[in-house]
């Protein structure tokens, strides 16, 4: 059932983020990269996102090193995901540290706004 992103946990929102993406592989196919977000703030995990054959696993934890890391707040995660907040000025004044492909974490973003995701979600 679609609920507010603030609802969601994190493990709960990337539950949800799999299903959205792998119900329509259109936005993510050719697209192959291990992306990692390490989330702090008021809910903290590790996910690795897999993208691979126009599929989207999603595990937590990290299995291998990828092609970029995010370190952002659970706050910049859910105004990112609904498309409140533009990578580049979330780079530009901190709000995301990225290791690795800058490239890569800019294509996610250009992946991510496809899918306009809207509350609720």
């Amino acid at each position: 059932m679609a609920k507010a992103v603030s609802e969601y946990s994190l493990a709960e929102l990337m539950v949800r983020i799999d299903e959205v993406f792998n119900a329509n592989p259109g936005p993510m196919e050719g697209f192959e990269a291990v992306v990692q977000y390490d989330v702090t703030g008021e809910d903290t995990g590790t996910y690795q996102h897999f993208f691979k054959d126009g599929k989207l696993t999603i595990k937590e934890g990290v299995e291998v090193e990828p092609d970029v890391a995010m370190q952002l707040s659970y706050d910049n995660f859910k105004k990112f995901l609904l498309g409140k907040q533009s990578g580049t000025m979330a780079l530009m004044t901190g709000k995301v540290k990225v290791k690795g492909s800058v490239g890569t974490g800019l294509k996610i973003e250009s992946i991510l706004r496809k899918y306009n995701i809207k509350e609720p979600f």
